[in-house]
């Protein structure tokens, strides 16, 4: 067995590193608030305010730091090699997301969640977007905008949570409602490489200005 070759002091930040994302994600998850502070998270910790601060600037780089922490223990994917490969990724995350609900929702949820997701969530957005390039490079700048800003909705934890609050799905019943409109779309851009947007159209009875 070789042995870690990490010198002692980096590995015991790495640990304090670890302790302080944690800490913040096990606040998120139990704590019955719209927010966590950093004084909330360094003392799920049991470390002082001062240590947090030494290795996270400010609250915003924290949030963004457990964001990257979570989604990568979690084993979420970001790669998506195309079009038809979108609604997989998405099962796959939201699978690995739903294995804590009460973290799923206090993400889409909570203030601090939305700050937790964003940056991991334009890496995201950028990937879908990418994947869906052969399909609305076809269509006209309007009907692609919409697709996409459509498509990458979906492609959230935002999608499964409020559709299964709301329509009395479970969680997994859910995922696979969204799953089954992305491959929907998808099959319908694909089918449709002309499409252009359809804007509505004054109805001839309708009461005109004067």
């Amino acid at each position: 067995m070789i042995a870690d070759q990490t010198p002692l002091r980096e590995r015991q930040a790495q640990q304090v590193r670890v302790a302080i994302l944690e800490a913040a994600i096990s606040q998120l998850e139990n704590k019955a608030a719209d927010d966590v502070s950093v004084a909330d998270v360094a003392q799920a910790a049991g470390i002082s305010l001062r240590t947090v601060y030494r290795y996270y600037a400010d609250r915003p780089s924290l949030l963004h730091a457990v964001g990257e922490h979570l989604y990568g223990s979690l084993g979420v994917p970001f790669d998506i090699a195309g079009p038809d490969d979108i609604s997989a990724s998405f099962l796959d995350a939201a699978t690995r997301l739903s294995t804590r609900p009460q973290l799923a929702r206090a993400l889409v949820q909570t203030t601090a969640g939305r700050s937790i997701r964003s940056g991991v969530r334009a890496e995201r957005v950028d990937a879908v977007r990418a994947a869906l390039k052969p399909l609305t490079d076809g269509l006209d700048a309007e009907s692609a905008r919409w697709a996409t800003a459509v498509i990458t909705h979906l492609c959230s934890a935002a999608s499964w949570v409020l559709i299964a609050g709301e329509s009395g799905l479970d969680d997994a019943d859910a995922q696979q409602a969204v799953s089954w409109a992305i491959d929907f779309l998808i099959a319908a851009l694909r089918n449709n490489a002309s499409l252009t947007t359809r804007r509505p159209t004054r109805s001839s009875s309708a009461p005109t200005r004067k």
